[in-house]
């Protein structure tokens, strides 16, 4: 399957792109080792690039690469000290009743692919602001703290409202009416190494909007 990769942001030392939903980050594992992935394709038109960051297959938008060793190391120790901002919208289930707050629960992983909220599991927290309510569920921005696997989605499961099409975490038999979970990574804000400061920000794609006019 091709992907439509669209480039946001680039110049020498890093490259941000918009990925589309469906599409592997770093190579897979087991049954998907075969699948096409961002990391490879991107290393077919680059003599050196690094995965900084990480989305799901079937989360959608903003993630950065950097394009040397030196960049690699100064972006890494952004995300460790909790200097980027990362900002998602998220489509879930029902009426989220608080407006802003966060959820800190550690979490740990689990069997079939799952990860949990343990207490013996990894310190996560998650910043969440209510956007707005609509017919049977609830838009939300969110934002990460910390950098667990699957930690919005878990979190999320955890307060009872699973994200729409989130066939891991959410109930299968109602996900399968929609074509993909409604995560989308769309504000990432961070400095460069030479002190520059980025916000950049990409709208969610149109089949997430198609979604959500459901719900309108």
């Amino acid at each position: 399957m091709k992907h439509k990769i669209e480039t946001v942001y680039e110049n020498e030392d890093i490259i941000v792109l918009n990925k589309p939903c469906g599409l592997l980050v770093p190579p897979g594992r087991g049954h998907n080792a075969s699948e096409q992935n961002l990391l490879s394709l991107l290393k077919k038109s680059s003599r050196e690039i690094y995965a900084v960051d990480n989305l799901d297959k079937d989360v959608s938008g903003l993630i950065i690469f950097a394009k040397n060793k030196k960049t690699y190391t100064y972006l890494t120790d952004l995300f460790k000290s909790g200097k980027v901002i990362k900002k998602y919208y998220a489509l879930i289930e029902g009426r989220f009743e608080d407006r802003k707050g966060e959820i800190d629960k550690p979490i740990k992983r689990g069997g079939s692919g799952r990860m949990s909220v343990h207490f013996n599991g990894k310190p996560s927290i998650t910043k969440y602001l209510l956007l707005r309510y609509l017919k049977g569920a609830t838009l939300i921005e969110l934002s990460p703290l910390t950098a667990t696997r699957h930690q919005i989605r878990v979190h999320l499961y955890y307060r009872k409202r699973p994200i729409i099409g989130d066939k891991l975490y959410g109930d299968l038999s109602s996900q399968e009416n929609y074509l993909r979970i409604m995560l989308h990574s769309a504000i990432l804000e961070f400095e460069m190494p030479d002190g520059k400061k980025m916000k950049l920000k990409k709208d969610p794609p149109a089949e997430f909007l198609d979604i959500l006019e459901r719900f309108e």
